[in-house]
C-alpha cells in the first residue's frame, strides 16, 4: 500500500484523480481548459464596453459609433456565450464518461478485493465512505469542476486587477479583506458540512441494507410469510426520525453562518459604491468610468469569493476522495504474479500444520490440521455444523490465508502460484452458492462465455439432472435467470438451482472439485442421490465433499472428521466406522437408515 501520508496531500489526491480521469477521457481536461479560458473573456466585455457607450452618449453622441459599440457587446456577447454553451455541453458529456468511468474502476477495484476485506467490517465502513461521496454527492465532478472554475476565477481576477489598479489599488486591498472574513465564514459551513458527511455514512449504509433487502426478491417470500413489512417499516421511521435530527442540527448551524456571510457581503457593497461615488463627486472619474470600475470591484469581489469557494469544496472534495485511495490502494494478494502450475491435471494436495481465526478473532477456527490428498482421490470431510469444514475449503481455495503452517500443491506453498492459475484448478459448489440474473447459458460458462458452444451447456445440463426441466423452457439456454432485468425470467426451485450449480462446477472441467453443503436444505436419500450422479459425472477427478451428513462417504477413498475446527479422524469408511463410540461412527449410525 502506498504511504497514507500521500493522501492527506491535495496536490497528490488532485494530481492523481485528473490522471485517472485522463486515462479514461482524453478530451476531458482540454475542454475543461478552454471551457475556463472563454468563461473568464465574457465579464470583461461587458465591464469595459458600457463605459464606452456612456462616454459617448454623455460626449459626442455619434450614432454610428453607439451602433458599433453596441453590436460589437451584443456580438461579443452571443459568439462568447454560444462558445461557452458548446464547451458546456461537451464538458457535461465528458463528465458523465468520466462518472461512469470511476463506476467501472469502482466495480473492478470491489471484485478484485481478496475475500476476508469482503467480511471485514473495517473494510466494509472504508468502502462506503470511498463510494458514498462519488455516487451520491458527484465528488468527481465536483473536484473537476471547481478546478476549471477557480482557473476562469483566476484568469478573470489577473485581468480585473489591471482594470482597476488605474483607479486605485486601495478598493483591491478592501475587497480582499472583506472576502476574506467572508470566506472564513464560508470555510466554517464547509467544515459543518464535512462533519455531517461523516455522521450519515453509518446511516447510509442502515438504509442501503433496509431498501437492498425489501426489493431482494429472494427474500420475497419471507417478508410476506411472517409479515416483516411493519419491522421494516419502523426501522425505516427510526432511520427517518435520526436523519431527520442531523439534517436539523447541520441547516440550523449553516443557517447562522450564511446569515453572518450575507451581512459581511452587503457590506462589502456599501463600501464598493460608496468610494466609487466618492471619486466621482471629486471629479477624479466619469459616470462612464463609474460603470466600469463598479463592475470590475463588485466581479472581483465575486471571483475572489468564487475561488476561495472553489479552493475550499476542492479541498473538501480531497477528503471526501481520500478514502477512496485508500480503499483504491487496498493490496489484493492475488492480483500478484506468481509461479506457474504447469501440468493441471497432476496435483497433489498437503495441509502441513494449518491453523486459522478470522480477521479481528481471537478464537482459532481450524487448529494444527495436516491432510494429504492425492491426485484422483476422493475425500469426504464430515463434522458438526461449525466443525470447520468451510473454513477447511475456504483455505484451500485462497478465500482466506492460514494463520499458522502452510498448505502445499506438488510440494509448493499454494500462495506462491500465479492467482489465476491456481483458480484454474478448482470447481466448487457451495452451500450459499449464488446464480446470476443472467441466461442459464451465461451462468454455466461464466468466464469462458465468449468461447462456449451451445451443445456443450446443453449436453452438460442433460448429465446433471436438468435435462426434463431445459425441454420445457422455449427459450432452452438463453432463458434469463430471475426477473431483475427480464419479466420473462424463471425463478427455479432449490433442487433446479442445485443442478444449474452443480451443471456450471462440472462444465469447467477443473481437475479438483468441491462440494461444500450445496444440498444441505434436502433430506439425506435426496442429498444421496445428487451426490452418486455427481460422482459419476466428475469421474476419476480429485473430489471433496463436505458435508455434516455422511450421503458421500461410501464411495469416497478416504473420510476426514472435524470437530471444534481439529481433525479427530481420518481413514476409510470401513476403518471408521469399526472405531465403536467415537465421532464418525456415532454419526454414520444415527444416518444409516438412509443410506443402508
Amino acid at each position: 500500500m502506498e504511504n497514507k501520508e500521500k493522501y492527506t496531500s491535495d496536490l497528490y489526491i488532485i494530481k492523481h484523480f485528473l490522471k485517472l480521469a485522463h486515462g479514461i477521457s482524453k478530451t476531458y481536461i482540454p475542454t475543461l481548459f478552454f471551457s475556463s479560458l472563454f468563461a473568464a473573456a465574457v465579464p470583461f466585455l461587458n465591464i469595459i464596453m458600457p463605459k464606452y457607450i456612456i462616454d459617448e452618449l454623455l460626449g459626442a453622441r455619434r450614432i454610428k459609433v453607439l451602433i458599433m459599440l453596441v453590436l460589437l457587446t451584443v456580438l461579443g456577447n452571443g459568439v462568447l456565450n454560444l462558445i461557452n454553451r458548446v464547451l458546456d455541453k461537451k464538458c457535461n458529456i465528458k463528465n458523465e464518461e468520466v462518472v461512469a468511468g470511476f463506476d467501472l474502476l469502482i466495480g473492478k477495484k470491489v471484485m478484485d478485493l481478496d475475500f476476508e476485506n469482503i467480511e471485514d467490517p473495517e473494510i466494509l465502513n472504508l468502502k462506503e465512505r470511498a463510494l458514498f461521496p462519488i455516487r451520491n454527492q458527484g465528488a468527481i465532478w465536483q473536484l473537476t469542476y471547481n478546478i476549471s472554475k477557480g482557473l476562469t476565477e483566476i484568469l478573470k481576477i489577473i485581468g480585473l486587477i489591471g482594470v482597476i489598479l488605474t483607479l486605485d489599488w486601495i478598493i483591491i486591498a478592501l475587497i480582499i479583506l472583506i472576502v476574506l472574513l467572508s470566506s472564513f465564514m464560508y470555510k466554517k459551513s464547509q467544515r459543518l458540512q464535512h462533519k455531517f458527511f461523516d455522521s450519515l455514512i453509518p446511516l447510509n449504509r442502515e438504509f442501503g441494507y433496509y431498501i437492498n433487502t425489501i426489493n431482494d426478491f429472494s427474500a420475497g417470500k419471507d417478508i410476506r410469510l411472517y409479515n416483516v413489512a411493519p419491522l421494516f417499516v419502523k426501522k425505516l421511521d427510526e432511520f427517518n426520525i435520526n436523519s431527520t435530527n442531523v439534517f436539523i442540527k447541520m441547516f440550523s448551524k449553516l443557517g447562522v453562518y450564511e446569515g453572518l456571510n450575507e451581512i459581511v457581503l452587503q457590506l462589502q457593497m456599501v463600501i464598493v459604491y460608496g468610494y466609487i461615488t466618492y471619486k466621482v463627486l471629486i471629479n477624479s472619474i466619469g459616470i462612464g468610468d463609474f460603470t466600469m470600475y463598479t463592475n470590475a470591484a463588485i466581479n472581483f469581489s465575486k471571483s475572489i469569493s468564487n475561488l476561495f469557494g472553489s479552493y475550499v469544496t476542492i479541498r473538501q472534495m480531497c477528503r471526501y476522495l481520500q478514502a477512496f485511495m485508500e480503499f483504491e490502494n487496498i493490496e489484493s494478494k492475488h492480483t500478484k504474479e506468481g509461479k506457474k502450475i504447469g501440468n493441471l491435471e497432476k496435483v497433489n494436495i498437503e495441509f502441513k500444520n494449518v491453523s486459522f481465526k478470522y480477521p479481528r478473532s481471537k478464537e482459532f477456527t481450524l487448529k494444527n490440521v495436516s491432510i494429504k490428498i492425492n491426485e484422483g482421490e476422493k475425500l469426504s470431510v464430515v463434522g458438526l455444523n461449525g466443525a470447520g469444514k468451510t473454513t477447511f475449503i475456504k483455505l484451500l481455495a485462497r478465500l482466506y490465508e492460514p494463520t499458522e503452517g502452510e498448505i502445499l500443491l506438488n510440494g509448493v506453498n499454494i500462495n506462491e502460484y500465479d492467482y489465476d492459475e491456481y483458480m484454474k484448478l478448482l470447481s466448487v459448489v457451495f452451500q450459499d452458492f449464488k446464480l446470476m440474473s443472467f441466461s442459464i447459458k451465461e451462468n454455466i460458462a461464466l468466464n469462458d462465455f465468449n468461447k462456449v458452444k451451445d451443445e456443450e451447456i446443453e449436453e452438460v445440463l442433460i448429465k446433471s439432472g436438468f435435462g426434463k426441466d431445459l425441454e420445457k423452457l422455449p427459450k432452452g439456454i438463453n432463458t434469463p435467470i430471475y426477473k431483475n432485468f427480464d419479466e420473462g425470467g424463471i425463478e427455479f426451485s432449490g433442487g433446479q438451482a442445485q443442478k444449474l450449480a452443480i451443471a456450471r462446477a462440472v462444465y469447467k472441467n477443473a481437475p479438483i472439485v468441491i462440494l461444500d453443503e450445496p444440498t444441505a436444505a434436502l433430506d439425506p436419500k435426496a442429498e444421496y442421490e445428487i451426490y452418486s450422479k455427481f460422482n459419476e459425472l466428475i469421474g476419476k477427478k480429485t473430489t471433496i465433499y463436505i458435508s455434516h451428513r455422511l450421503s458421500s462417504c461410501r464411495f469416497c477413498d478416504n473420510i476426514a472428521v472435524f470437530q471444534k475446527g481439529k481433525l479427530i479422524q481420518y481413514g476409510t469408511h470401513d476403518e471408521l466406522v469399526k472405531d465403536k463410540g467415537n465421532e464418525y461412527e456415532t454419526m454414520y449410525s444415527a444416518q444409516a437408515q438412509y443410506y443402508v
